[in-house]
């Protein structure tokens, strides 16, 4: 098993590695794959932003993206760690009503001492009565998530490894 991390309390491993634009980290927990994961978290190396700016429309560029593969963005705001540094952070539903289901992300865009990065957590959620059920999960659990994308330490990027499979 390669690297892990730990978020939430729960140990995640390196699902996937991929470059097709920029270096892209996906972990997963126990049993799950990146094809079949109920919780996800990503991490992306964007060493085209360097600055409080660069990273603003990064951020920018992340939501129109979101919206344009429709995301409806539930938050979307500057906040600053307890390193004192800010970081851009939203929440993002994408319905999946032919699944029955919400895919929830969570996204941290913020700056290494090198360059941006971006920190997804992502939540698939089904049920019948899936709105329902992603409601009441956003109610007990987004600001248990924010906190700690906002706190947690993420793997760091120049130890992960850069070959795809």
């Amino acid at each position: 098993m390669g690297p892990q991390t730990e978020f939430l309390s729960r140990t995640y491993h390196l699902g996937s590695f991929n470059q097709k634009s920029n270096a892209t980290w996906e972990f997963v927990t126990g049993d799950e794959t990146v094809d079949n994961w109920t919780s996800l978290l990503t991490i992306i190396d964007r060493p085209d932003a360097h600055t409080r700016e660069e990273m603003d429309r990064l951020a920018e560029g992340i939501m129109s993206n979101y919206k344009a593969h429709n995301g409806q963005i539930l938050m979307a705001k500057t906040m600053v760690g307890k390193s004192g540094d800010p970081f851009n952070y939203m929440v993002v539903a994408f319905n999946e009503a032919a699944e029955h289901g919400y895919e929830l992300s969570f996204a941290k865009i913020g700056l290494t001492q090198k360059n941006a990065y971006v920190a997804v957590y992502g939540v698939r959620l089904g049920d019948p009565d899936y709105v329902g059920k992603a409601k009441a999960f956003l109610d007990r659990q987004s600001g248990d998530i924010g906190h700690a994308l906002g706190t947690t330490a993420m793997p760091d990027i120049s130890t992960l490894p850069r070959k795809e499979f």
